[in-house]
């Protein structure tokens, strides 16, 4: 259809509806990158919850040999309470969630871009950990950290090539589903936040690609084309350069995405 990336969720079970079918997201990348040759792939976003960093450096080296250099690599601090309760694992605080994921993006990075580490921080130890054959993409895969509050942000400004937020701040209207308007609001203030925290970081704004995940709360209104480029040309204005869309509900949701990609797409594109 020629969309350009293809995204998947990083979860024990879809948080929003636990028994539905649900498949381990780094096995479907896999699967993924033998099946196609275009696209690039990546986990929107990896949870630090559920991965050991050394494991998750070796996982994308995998991927990203086996799509021939095609991963995005997404990483965020998790923090979805089925993550946890189904799975036994400790739950830890938002604080320390942020931590885990900076440390998590440190050892990631040096490992890939190395290829080895001896590391000793306050939440993890590695000791001659190596990481072979290197990645495709050098000197890495380029990451994507999944950040919402000041701190997050703040590790994003230090680490990411792209930085990606979601819209469930701006409320719900009386039909239930998120205001687009308050969600491009908190998206325009959340990008303030990035900016500044570059800044102070000695890092150039322009060097971070912002990328918004439509919440599957807003998706039916942007599924026609037209409308789909409003929504893309209003969060454009708040400052976001990607666009990720879940997949639609219902049989006539390839027939949907074919409008978009038939109509929409071309229209961005010029």
């Amino acid at each position: 259809m020629g969309f350009d990336q293809v995204w998947v969720g990083d979860h024990f079970v879809n948080p929003y509806a636990p028994g539905q079918d649900w498949f381990d997201g780094w096995s479907i990348l896999a699967a993924l990158a033998v099946a196609t040759s275009r696209v690039r792939l990546g986990p929107l976003v990896t949870s630090v919850t559920l991965h050991n960093p050394a494991r998750l450096a070796r996982m994308a080296m995998t991927v990203d040999h086996l799509s021939g250099g095609r991963l995005e690599l997404g990483i965020g601090p998790g923090g979805a309470p089925l993550d946890y309760t189904m799975t036994g694992l400790p739950v830890w605080p938002p604080g320390e969630r942020v931590a885990r994921m900076e440390e998590t993006l440190e050892i990631v990075k040096s490992l890939l871009e190395r290829g080895s580490l001896d590391h000793a921080g306050r939440h993890y130890r590695t000791e001659g950990a190596v990481v072979a054959p290197r990645p495709v993409q050098q000197p890495r895969p380029p990451i994507t950290v999944g950040a919402l509050g000041p701190r997050a942000i703040g590790v994003a400004a230090r680490h990411a090539e792209t930085w990606n937020t979601y819209g469930v701040a701006g409320g719900r209207d009386a039909r239930g589903a998120l205001d687009h308007a308050g969600a491009v609001d908190a998206t325009r203030r959340r990008a303030a936040l990035l900016d500044e925290a570059c800044v102070a970081t000695g890092r150039d704004p322009a060097s971070i690609r912002r990328s918004y995940l439509s919440f599957q709360g807003i998706m039916e209104p942007i599924l026609e084309p037209e409308a789909f480029l409003g929504f893309v040309r209003d969060f454009q204005e708040a400052g976001v350069d990607d666009f990720v869309l879940y997949w639609p509900e219902g049989e006539s949701a390839e027939h949907r995405l074919e409008a978009l990609a038939e109509v929409a797409l071309p229209t961005l594109r010029s």
